[in-house]
């Protein structure tokens, strides 16, 4: 005969957490939070650029709008808003939203790496470098923000 404390449905509650693993987390959780923080920041200015100034000063500013088709640049701002809307997007609802954060991180990381590439070949070092940032955060926060279940360490 055991005693079964618990009603159908209820599990027991969890192990409580040392005090030194709660503090890391909310530490790991704050830093990316910080850098989401960041590369909506940027994004939102790059977007505002892409989408508000001519593209005679745009071109003054960076090579390639100069050889592409106006409406992509445009296409490029737009993207670059929805993709930094979406970064910060789990501050309104962190379970509706996640989804379309790693989504958004994915994609600012393929942008960066694509441009990281493009400015390497134009031996422009200082955009190479600066796109080469802004994939290494969209990758911290892309492997940070994953699910628990997708982790190695078992982190949440």
């Amino acid at each position: 005969m055991s005693l079964d404390l618990w009603p159908a449905g209820f599990a027991p509650p969890r192990t409580p957490m040392p005090a030194s693993v709660r503090l890391s987390r909310f530490y790991r959780h704050l830093f990316l939070w910080v850098l989401q923080g960041w590369l909506a920041m940027f994004y939102i200015g790059a977007a505002l650029a892409k989408l508000s100034q001519p593209l005679d000063t745009l071109s003054y500013l960076l090579v390639w709008p100069a050889r592409v088709d106006p409406v992509l640049v445009q296409a490029i701002g737009w993207g670059e808003l929805a993709m930094a809307i979406a970064v910060l997007s789990p501050l309104a609802s962190w379970r509706t939203f996640r989804p379309l954060l790693l989504a958004a991180a994915a994609a600012l990381l393929a942008e960066a790496v694509v441009m990281t590439v493009f400015h390497a070949l134009e031996m422009q070092w200082s955009l190479a470098v600066a796109n080469l940032l802004l994939a290494a955060m969209a990758l911290t926060v892309l492997t940070g923000r994953r699910p628990a279940a997708e982790r190695t360490d078992h982190r949440a």
